[in-house]
């Protein structure tokens, strides 16, 4: 028996110690002690505990925001990290070497599985690989708030064990791509919650209520600006419902919001005619978490107004609308936000999630005939010709790549870009780089039922001005997603079981415990043009891209796919060669 089989069957002589890396506060100075791991004592599982093995770790962007903001980070906010430092990793394969013996009968030695690191336990948000320690350690306890958690248990079993390691840890961030495609918009109003109905004043159009209310009930209707026509139909239209109506006077939407939702904002906003840029600004920043903006306005003349694109990222808020009468219309309408159409473009698409969303779009059932991609970076874009060309040749699709500062004249790269789709514009276009202007730029390629997918970790407060009317007269929609769920995870893991997802495709380097270090500030710099693994059971590996992996590893390196990617069976090799066991 090899040393990786050893290693994956656990026929070795388990530690008394383990490595981990930790974090202490602000800045990479507080990472690690003296830029290494630290050694800790391996404890057993308490009743309700698993002793796991992490066996791959995917460094993340997130995992550097830990070490930037310390005891800053939202996540940790009033921790004193000199005392109790956290271990970062949540981009993990973890293996279970023992169970508590409340937990023995569903946890057995060897069993495999992937954690979904968002842990909500008794409605406190306890991160895996934040509050509580992950996976950048060689073993760790898996503690009660993660077996027992709000929404179950936050580990996933396998169904294939066949399935490599680094493979495995990146089916959290590949889900976060897919997530992106699986968003979800009420597609009616909010049974029992909070509408705000606000117009100009006046009866601009016949309205039609009659099907706004068929899929729920607001528990509260507040009106403002309704002509006596309109608010005629309202009241009618929701007789025999049970609301009252709480009328108001005046188009302070901010101020309503206060009032009447105590400021978590409305669930439900129907604007009724042409109303300006400050109300309907007010009104998308009024939103509930999942709230939806329904603007029936009376042209489709353009209208630019700031919103925050933050609020449709971390709070998943709906933007929609119509110039038509049917008040419920804009519901259902482009409501599915998976890339359809026949052309696609991504901004910032150069990084290692940038990487996955074109692996995707090039990849599924359906691919669209043009994808187009861009970045400033001259690496990153040789990357993604050279990586994405291939493929792009075999399923048929034009592929083009461009760094916007090779071109002296704006116009002249926008009108590259438009030509290459015979001067139109674009059916999906995903932006991935949390900069108002590239957003904004973003924004103005979009053609009739276009998806704008705001993928970047936009923060909240960060303003884009958008032509609200994209969403009125073409049925454009905005969309964004921060993680996933716990669903979105076992989807994207069943994929890559089936062989339909080569989550290893997105994988650039490799690296040791040694060297966690430099590969943290790699990821932090953005100097790899992917994603790195880290083998926590391979003591003495430096961070090393793989193709550089020939000169090291030549065994391992020759294993490698034919185009350079991780395998499966270059991982085994890599293990069998320098794994810690004995």
């Amino acid at each position: 028996m090899d040393k990786f089989e050893k290693y994956k069957s656990l026929d070795y002589t388990m530690p008394k110690t383990s490595s981990a890396w930790r974090i202490y506060g602000q800045g990479m100075d507080n990472f690690g002690d003296d830029k290494k791991s630290t050694t800790l004592p391996i404890e057993e599982p308490g009743d309700d505990e698993l002793l796991v093995r992490n066996d791959a770790v995917g460094l993340c962007f997130s995992d550097t925001k830990i070490i930037k903001f310390g005891e800053n980070h939202p996540r940790i906010a009033g921790r004193d990290m000199k005392k109790e430092p956290t271990i970062p990793g949540h981009e993990v394969a973890l293996t279970v070497i023992k169970a508590g013996k409340n937990r023995a009968d569903r946890y057995k030695r060897g069993d495999r599985y992937i954690i979904q690191a968002d842990v909500k336990y008794k409605g406190a948000k306890i991160g895996w690989g934040y509050v509580l320690p992950g996976g950048l350690s060689q073993y760790c306890i898996i503690t009660k708030e993660v077996l027992d958690g709000d929404e179950g248990s936050y580990l996933i079993p396998l169904e294939n064990d066949d399935m490599g390691y680094s493979e495995l840890a990146l089916i959290e961030p590949w889900a976060c791509v897919v997530a992106a495609y699986r968003i979800e918009h009420r597609k009616s109003i909010k049974e029992g919650g909070v509408l705000l109905i606000a117009g100009t004043g006046r009866d601009e159009k016949d309205w039609d209520f009659s099907g706004l209310f068929k899929g729920g009930t607001p528990g509260t209707v507040v009106v403002t600006g309704l002509g006596s026509g309109t608010m005629k139909k309202v009241q009618d239209t929701l007789q025999g419902r049970g609301p009252a109506i709480k009328e108001e006077s005046g188009n302070d939407i901010r101020g309503l919001a206060g009032k009447y939702t105590e400021g978590r904002g409305f669930d439900d906003i129907v604007l009724l005619g042409d109303l300006d840029n400050e109300t309907v600004a007010a009104a998308a920043d009024s939103l509930n978490a999942n709230g939806v903006l329904n603007y029936m306005a009376s042209t489709d003349k353009e209208q630019t107004v700031p919103v925050d694109a933050g609020k449709i990222h971390y709070d998943v808020i709906g933007i929609i609308g119509s110039t038509g009468t049917d008040v419920a219309a804009p519901y259902t309408e482009n409501a599915d936000y998976h890339i359809t159409g026949e052309s696609v473009l991504m901004f910032g698409a150069g990084g290692p999630m940038g990487q996955m969303h074109i692996q995707l779009a090039m990849e599924q059932e359906n691919p669209p005939k043009l994808v187009v991609a861009t970045d400033i970076d001259d690496k990153r874009v040789e990357t993604l010709k050279r990586k994405f060309g291939p493929l792009a040749k075999e399923k048929g699709i034009t592929y083009r790549v461009f760094n916007p500062k090779g071109f002296d004249d704006p116009d002249k790269y926008r009108k590259e870009i438009l030509g290459l789709n015979g001067g139109g514009l674009y059916d999906y276009v995903v932006c991935l780089a949390a900069i108002p202007a590239v957003i904004e730029e973003a924004s103005t390629y979009l053609g009739d039922r276009c998806v704008l997918n705001i993928f970047a970790g936009v923060s909240k407060g960060t303003i884009a001005n958008l032509n609200i009317k994209d969403v009125v007269s073409k049925a454009a929609r905005y969309i964004g997603s921060s993680g996933s769920t716990i669903a979105d995870m076992e989807y994207t893991l069943r994929k890559n079981e089936k062989g339909q997802l080569k989550t290893n495709n997105a994988v650039a380097g490799i690296s040791g415990m040694n060297d966690v270090w430099r590969g943290i500030d790699a990821v932090r710099t953005g100097s790899f043009p992917g994603k790195i693994v880290v083998y926590p059971h391979i003591d003495n590996l430096d961070l090393t891209p793989l193709d550089e992996l020939g000169k090291k590893l030549p065994k391992v390196a020759a294993l490698l796919s034919k185009d350079g990617g991780w395998t499966r069976e270059a991982e085994q090799e890599l293990l069998n060669e320098l794994t810690n066991i004995s």
